[in-house]
């Protein structure tokens, strides 16, 4: 997208916010032209504008988050060749990591209130010098439990995946979520919920994707998925969740006959843009993920965990006709700790199942310190004759993270990555020649050294 777009966008979203908080837009106007002044506030540090009658609400919900990387492998890789880069002029093909400062988020928000009951959200990503669209959907409260929504937005799974980034300890979300966990993706779903119980679940389609501009591609891919949450106790001091969910799902078109499904994750940073585990699975029929979660806060204290299980239904072309194989099934895990060393420690929304923000409420913002642990399994062997080999790692990381006001966080993250032999980025890591499964059968394992700067406003 280039300036004129960005622009045009810029216009559109601030000329109506402008108008009514002028009092030129009318709560009513399309149906009598009555004209109505609109309040304007901040909440949570994010304008607000709502007319007198409350039944229009329009908030701006936006957020920059730059990352500084610095990458030290445990082992030289001198002599390791990468896959031609082609938006470089010129590239040697040798390895090498990507040091540097990038800005890894950079979102543009609008959230509305329309009639009481109707709610809306359009959120656009500009990182990388690209647009994405992230949320873009329309809802209906039935009452304050029960609601319905449809567009584009995070399918109902994984605690980690649906909380938002403002609020994940880390710098990114561990392997297996951004593997398994789907993500946004075009559907409809409804959400229910009471004070020991929530449930959501929905029919999804494709990702809102370069893909859908282009011809002959085939039909979107389909799927159901589904979560389940318990919050057991929750109160000022305690909080107890357990939960589940589950996804089935057929793969998206992408112009052949046979569908391909593509398991891949960053490193747990994304300064260095390379996946080094990345699973291409050809020839699926469908395939499930399916996931448990718990957590426990106590005070200062939180812990939450989760494990994701995805089973793949496949098959070979042999002589022109189809064969059934066995099952492939990839696996993770990973279990984050955190510990307010100054502050209170963040509290339960049961509305949406999840923790939610760091209210800071005290001089000089709060301090905390929190770890992870995580490990993905892109590799299957259960077919002998077609194996499938996309690397295995474990990852553990540290974050100190000082919260100075409630919108702005500074963190500093250490995170060790333990890759196998097959982490090799789909095979484009190669030395000499040969397989890095051959050159270093231990992996290229390496330290990352980060500092991230948020602001939300």
């Amino acid at each position: 997208m280039g300036k004129k777009f960005i622009s045009a966008l810029f216009l559109a979203a601030i000329l109506p916010i402008s108008s009514l908080a002028a009092g030129m837009t009318s709560a009513d106007s399309l149906s009598t032209g009555k004209r109505m002044r609109a309040n304007v506030y901040f909440q949570d540090g994010k304008i607000n504008l709502r007319t007198q009658d409350k039944k229009f609400r329009i908030r701006l919900d936006n957020r920059i988050y730059t990352d500084a990387s610095f990458y030290i492998p445990t082992s030289p890789v001198d002599g390791l060749t990468s896959k031609l880069n082609k938006d470089l002029e010129e590239d040697d093909g040798q390895f090498r990591f990507s040091n540097g400062v990038s800005v890894r988020r950079a979102r543009f928000a609008i959230k509305a209130e329309l009639f009481e009951k109707w709610f809306a959200e359009f959120d656009l990503d500009f990182a990388y010098n690209e647009v994405e669209i992230k949320d873009m959907y329309l809802g209906y409260k039935f009452n304050d439990h029960l609601s319905i929504q449809a567009g584009h937005f995070k399918e109902p799974m994984s605690m980690e995946r649906v909380t938002s980034s403002r609020y994940i300890l880390s710098n990114e979300r561990p392997m297996p979520v951004e593997a398994l966990a789907g993500g946004r993706r075009l559907g409809i779903a409804a959400k229910w919920w009471g004070k020991y119980w929530w449930i959501s679940g929905g029919i999804f389609g494709q990702q809102v994707d370069i893909l859908h501009k282009e011809r002959n591609r085939g039909s979107d891919g389909y799927g159901f998925t589904g979560r389940l949450a318990i919050p057991a106790l929750n109160n000022d001091r305690f909080t107890v969740h357990i939960g589940g969910y589950a996804s089935y799902r057929t793969p998206d078109a992408d112009g052949r006959e046979n569908r391909t499904l593509l398991f891949r994750t960053f490193p747990e940073s994304r300064t260095d843009r390379r996946r080094f585990l990345q699973a291409e699975i050809p020839n699926v029929n469908h395939y499930s993920v399916f996931g448990i979660e718990a957590a426990f806060r106590a005070n200062k204290f939180l812990l939450y965990c989760e494990y994701l299980f995805s089973s793949v239904n496949r098959y070979r072309i042999s002589s022109g006709t189809r064969q059934q194989l066995k099952n492939a099934e990839f696996a993770g895990w990973y279990a984050t700790a955190s510990y307010m060393i100054i502050g209170k420690q963040r509290k339960y929304s049961p509305e949406d199942a999840e923790f939610g923000p760091v209210q800071v409420d005290r001089k000089w913002g709060y301090l905390e310190v929190a770890a992870r642990a995580s490990h993905l399994n892109l590799n299957d062997f259960h077919e002998m004759s077609d194996q499938i080999k996309g690397g295995s790692a474990y990852a553990y990381s540290a974050n100190l993270n000082w919260y100075p006001v409630s919108n702005i966080l500074v963190g500093l993250n250490y995170t060790f990555m333990d890759n196998d032999k097959y982490a090799d980025s789909k095979g484009q890591i190669t030395a000499d020649g040969k397989p890095l499964s051959e050159a270093r059968p231990d992996g290229i394992d390496f330290h990352i050294l980060q500092l991230r700067l948020m602001v939300s406003f």
